[in-house]
């Protein structure tokens, strides 16, 4: 099938994020070159308009990820962990739970 026949099925309108992993199989199978998928996803994703506020970036791996984490902190779900509990005899760090030092055997608060 030559790139120029190539058309999405109008159903396939409805998820953006589907679209793009779909054609990213196309691209990694050598059916379709890296610019075709260039101009299929701009086409596409043109037609829809803004992304909905809970779709993420597909569009390529760092586009994910960063999009994950901008989602995650926006929501709240991202932070800095909790300071790991430590010996105060002796620095060693600590399991949850644990009332004791497991390298002194100092009582832990």
């Amino acid at each position: 099938m030559a790139e120029s026949n190539l058309t999405i099925p109008h159903a396939l309108f409805m998820n953006r994020n589907l679209i793009a992993m779909l054609i990213d199989v196309l691209v990694e199978e050598g059916a379709l070159s890296d610019a075709g998928r260039q101009r299929i996803l701009s086409e596409t994703m043109s037609a829809f308009g803004a992304p909905h506020e809970n779709e993420l970036d597909i569009s390529s791996a760092d586009a994910l990820v960063e999009d994950i984490f901008r989602k995650g902190r926006s929501k709240g779900y991202l932070g800095e962990a909790p300071a790991a509990r430590t010996c105060p005899g002796c620095g060693v760090e600590a399991e949850p739970g644990q009332k004791f030092c497991k390298s002194c055997g100092t009582k832990l608060t």
